[in-house]
């Protein structure tokens, strides 16, 4: 093939870079070689399709003319899951990662300033967290549009688009009069309107780019900021509050937030899989950088340039707004889901009392309350990386028993005991740690005691790292989809705990404050021992589905394209 190809063109090919697929080649160079790919990440995965069908398929035609050059690839089925170099993976990971500290850093940025904000505008305390319930509840439920939206027209134009918004609700709550209660209200929904489906995005972006045995390493790294941010924020907002104001600190979320806006709109390229396939498709022009602008591949010939006709670009995913509810039903994505929830609205309502407890037992300022928040979140997102890293080790042991990995030996694959391996030790961490912090209070331990306890309910949230990947395992291609349905789910509960952890603290103490949460929280645990019987069955029966789907739709194609060559043929006929 490669042969017939230079023997019929005698023309030089040049290509800029891998993201076109094709080498900078002569004729005389030109030999199969550049047909190879890594056997080790193809997309049998993604279309359901067992290997031994591709060698059955058609192949794929290469035909050059001096006035019109067009190249048809191989099929999608036979390449590499994604051509981006493991450097180009690392800064697309990078700067969603970047983008994806606004909306947990955005959400308790200002607690330590509760008080100060509680005085400023003439409001009780309970008022102001109010303003911390309804970043959430936002925050729940608009990561199920935006989510399906990148799903649909692809990741960088929402990126865009959403942190426009958050810069806009940013503008608008540092301005805000301290008169007007509603108004912090309202910019602060259009804060979590904007920021918050960055998570969701962002993992849509890991699931496009990385095949599962390197997800936990990529996810780690995103985690990292994350669940740095809420832990972060507090640090950040304690010493802006204290030297500048509070208003210095949704300025300082401005700032950030714009130069974070300038790098993703300079660099980061489109991944979504159905406008770009595993990268060698070029994105339609609203989805490209200026680099990719730059970098249309062409062909030179003696007499003229024209640009190289691109593999014929897969068809684009239907905006489906309500994609995150429906996942919803699926049992085991459910289950898993809301029990990481219940302990992560757990975390939440620590996260966001201990400010409180710390002032009212130890009489700290806001920048002393913003550094005590610090080892928690150092700890939380080092744990994250680790998290992920460790994830990969497992996974690829288990894909060596089987000979594949889950989406090729989905029946022999112990997928849920490969994903699940951390949560017992990170769920027991945690509600031990919560209930002696909670106790420290009540024994007005010295303030290093609470420290310690708070530094160790950090380090118990790699189960957030272990759920995630485990939704974009079950449903490939619906990274953003499958991401808004657990941000829908935790952050509704965690709404429900900010808004009555002050007032279970204000009747019982902090003591019985967390161990009547924590218990609320272990009332879920037979969730995951359902889903280690009955998950495995239920994978395989979807996987059963789509893949008389895949089988039936590519039969519809092949049906369609005899079709057209047929017809073809039939013109060719005619002008002889």
């Amino acid at each position: 093939m490669a042969e017939s190809l230079a023997d019929g063109a005698g023309l030089e090919l040049e290509a800029h870079d891998r993201r076109t697929g094709l080498q900078k080649v002569s004729r005389a160079e030109i030999s199969e070689e550049h047909l190879d790919f890594d056997e080790e990440e193809t997309l049998k995965g993604d279309t359901f399709e067992p290997l031994a069908q591709l060698d059955d398929r058609p192949a794929a035609k290469t035909q050059l003319s001096p006035l019109n050059t067009s190249i048809t690839r191989p099929t999608q089925s036979g390449s590499p899951y994604s051509i981006f170099s493991t450097r180009e993976k690392w800064v697309i990971v990078g700067l969603s990662s970047l983008a994806g500290i606004f909306s947990p850093i955005g959400s308790n940025i200002y607690v330590p300033a509760i008080p100060s904000l509680a005085d400023a505008f003439h409001v009780s305390n309970e008022k102001i967290n109010l303003t911390v319930t309804l970043y959430l509840v936002f925050q729940a439920v608009t990561p199920a549009i935006w989510g399906a939206a990148s799903d649909s027209y692809g990741r960088r134009p929402v990126y865009l688009i959403i942190l426009l918004i958050f810069i806009g609700g940013c503008m608008g709550t540092a301005l805000c009069p301290t008169d007007s209660y509603w108004l912090l209200m309202l910019m602060r929904a259009v804060q979590s309107t904007g920021g918050s489906a960055v998570i969701a995005i962002g993992t849509g972006v890991i699931a496009d780019v990385a095949v599962p045995q390197e997800r936990g390493k990529f996810l780690g790294v995103f985690s990292l900021g994350t669940n740095f941010g809420p832990s972060i924020g507090p640090f950040l907002g304690g010493m802006l509050a204290y030297t500048l104001g509070w208003r210095s600190i949704f300025w300082f979320l401005l700032i950030t937030s714009a130069v974070t806006y300038v790098l993703v709109a300079l660099f980061l390229r489109e991944t979504l899989r159905s406008l770009v396939g595993n990268g060698s498709i070029a994105p339609p022009p609203w989805n490209r950088t200026l680099l990719d602008i730059y970098n249309t591949p062409k062909v030179k010939t003696d007499t003229e340039e024209v640009e190289v006709t691109l593999p014929e670009k897969p068809k684009r995913a239907p905006f489906k707004p309500w994609a995150s509810f429906m996942l919803a039903f699926e049992p085991d994505l459910f289950m898993m889901f809301f029990y990481a929830s219940i302990f992560y609205s757990l975390w939440y309502a620590v996260l966001t009392i201990f400010s409180t407890l710390l002032r009212d037992n130890y009489h700290v300022s806001e920048i002393v309350i913003g550094l005590c928040y610090f080892p928690h979140g150092l700890c939380a997102g080092l744990v994250s990386f680790g998290t992920g890293r460790i994830m990969d080790v497992v996974y690829r042991r288990e894909k060596r028993r089987v000979g594949g990995d889950h989406r090729e030996k989905p029946e022999e694959f112990r997928l849920e005991r490969v994903r699940f391996v951390f949560f017992p030790p990170s769920i027991c961490l945690l509600v031990i740690s919560t209930i002696c912090l909670g106790w420290s209070f009540e024994a007005k331990a010295p303030i290093a005691v609470p420290i310690i306890l708070n530094t160790l309910v950090g380090i118990s949230l790699g189960f957030l790292t272990t759920v995630t990947v485990y939704g974009l395992d079950l449903f490939p291609g619906q990274g953003g989809a499958a991401t808004a349905t657990f941000n829908l789910l935790r952050c509704i509960l965690g709404a429900v705990t900010v808004s009555v952890v002050q007032i279970i603290n204000t009747r019982f103490g902090a003591g019985w404050t967390f161990v009547i949460l924590s218990g609320v929280s272990l009332s879920g645990t037979p969730l995951p021992l359902v889903v280690l019987k009955y998950g495995p069955g239920w994978r395989i029966k979807r996987w059963k589905n789509a893949k008389v789907k895949s089988e039936a739709d590519r039969i519809s194609e092949m049906r369609r394209l005899e079709g057209v060559r047929a017809g073809q043929g039939d013109e060719e006929e005619r002008a002889k």
